[in-house]
């Protein structure tokens, strides 16, 4: 198991690791959870911020991805990336989840990441507002209709 550490200030011997999310991202329910493997350990890790006991002498090879359920299956991998980081003092990585199922997910320094696929998901929120709303009005134009007699009867003319 991944041991966690308190995120204040440089820890020698650990690795902060940032793991981020789109907040217009619609496919990021309950299910969905980054699987982080680190040096062969693999852990299902929730959003944020975790400081990783690893030794600073140490190689640091992480494998990210967002998967729905099951942390073994391959069918839903989403956003995979993988970088091996080199020994050293005061590592960071962070991983930008896409915001869209069909893009790649970004791994790098702290502040160099960004989440793919906003401009794609922002125009599918766009269109189900417009559609709903256009429905709205039409229901609210029936209903007006219904309540002011305009409407008519429902059979056809004999």
């Amino acid at each position: 198991m991944i041991e966690s550490h308190p995120l204040t200030g440089p820890v020698p011997g650990t690795v902060l690791i940032v793991l981020k999310r789109s907040k217009i991202a619609l496919l990021w329910g309950a299910s969905h959870h980054p699987i982080v493997t680190i040096n062969g350990k693999t852990e299902v890790l929730p959003w944020g911020e975790h400081r990783l006991a690893i030794p600073d002498t140490q190689p640091l090879s992480i494998d990210v991805y967002v998967n729905e359920r099951r942390s073994k299956s391959l069918k839903s991998t989403i956003g995979r990336c993988t970088d091996v980081i080199s020994p050293g003092p005061a590592r960071i990585v962070e991983y930008s989840a896409p915001a869209q199922g069909f893009c790649k997910g970004e791994m790098g320094p702290l502040g160099t990441t960004r989440s793919r696929g906003v401009v794609a998901q922002f125009l599918i929120v766009s269109v189900l507002a417009l559609i709903c709303g256009f429905m709205a009005v039409g229901l609210l134009g029936v209903g007006l209709a219904a309540l002011t007699g305009q409407l008519g009867e429902l059979r056809p003319p004999q």
